[in-house]
């Protein structure tokens, strides 16, 4: 297996540094296409992901799709009981592991563990999932995700509810780092046949380092706004702990500074209360899990990953001397992640 050579690793590190730097929205087109259409030398403990999220804006149930592409560096990794051989293959890809999981308004839909192989082309990433062949095409702002004959979305970024709909951010502790960026289009076309509207969140993700437990929550609202908690905590030390409120009526963003952050569930996990405060702003958010889907990925490491689809039935946003509630922004959606 081909691991790295020191001019792809320069890139990846070089890569590393770019992100960490813009830390915002002040991405553009070229890196965008840059990230998304490349695979990454690997170092030990490197990884490399591709998120594909997709949110339905209506009912008490909404529904969610998620793809994940990912790799590490090593020769092999389960998720669940499903080995993944990991392969440079050269112009014809690389072999890797390829999930998903379907949540229809109804009950959870698992797409498969899939080790395909992922070949990338001019703005094209092609693999399979569940014996469909999956194609991710296109340029910042349009793209198009096709699974076989039972996917087929429209992703734009034209009219989207999220004014602030790209941004980049990173960590570099050489030689450790994490660099991603985020996409957040509206979505429109077919699953299993079903028409779907509604929002989406593209993310790949590049890493050298451990996997470490935490959590994250994004949740996006009627009106286009978005709150976002993070809790990263190797060893039980907190080394992020963030909570930023997107405001689209006033495109702004408010980032509390070094706040204080406390995460509980109940104990069915089915109530998540996310609280958080500095000294201008306090938040707090009761989310309702309404659906699960965990996997356990080994192998250079191990990680439980545990993600929700949850609905906020309580907000309270103190910014300053604006209160903000739920009859603000109207009825919500997003994810919980829980990685251990």
């Amino acid at each position: 297996m081909k691991i790295f050579n020191i001019s792809g690793l320069k890139k990846t590190y070089s890569l590393l540094r770019k992100t960490s730097r813009i830390q915002g929205p002040d991405i553009d087109q070229k890196l965008i296409d840059q990230i998304m259409y490349s695979f990454e030398a690997l170092p030990p403990f490197g990884k490399e992901y591709w998120w594909f999220l997709f949110l339905d804006n209506d009912g008490p149930k909404p529904i969610q799709l998620m793809l994940m592409i990912c790799r590490k560096y090593g020769k092999e990794m389960w998720i669940d009981d499903t080995k993944m051989t990991l392969k440079d293959l050269g112009k014809d890809g690389i072999k890797s592991a390829v999930t998903g999981w379907l949540y229809d308004g109804n009950k959870m839909i698992n797409l498969g563990n899939t080790n395909g192989i992922v070949k990338i082309t001019d703005k094209k990433i092609i693999t399979e999932i569940a014996g469909n062949k999956l194609i991710f095409e296109g340029s910042f702002p349009f793209y198009k995700l096709t699974v076989g004959d039972i996917i087929d979305l429209n992703i734009s970024h034209e009219n989207t509810l999220v004014k602030r709909n790209k941004e980049a951010y990173g960590i570099f502790w050489p030689p450790f780092g994490v660099g991603y960026f985020n996409l957040y289009p509206d979505v429109s076309g077919t699953i299993f046949g079903k028409t779907f509207q509604g929002t989406g969140h593209l993310q790949k993700v590049v890493g050298i380092a451990p996997h470490f437990p935490y959590n994250w929550v994004r949740i996006i609202f009627k009106n286009g706004s978005m709150l976002r908690f993070s809790d990263i905590r190797p060893k039980k030390i907190h080394v992020e702990r963030s909570i930023d409120f997107y405001d689209n009526n006033e495109n702004k963003i408010i980032k509390f500074s070094k706040p204080s952050l406390k995460i509980s569930r109940s104990d069915n996990s089915l109530i998540w209360t996310l609280e958080g405060q500095d000294k201008n702003n306090y938040a707090k958010v009761v989310l309702e899990a309404y659906a699960k889907k965990q996997f356990v990925m080994k192998g250079g490491g191990s990680l439980t990953y545990v993600e929700y689809c949850v609905i906020p039935k309580e907000l309270i946003l103190k910014i300053k001397e604006k209160t903000i509630t739920l009859n603000d922004l109207g009825d919500g959606v997003g994810t919980l992640e829980d990685a251990y």
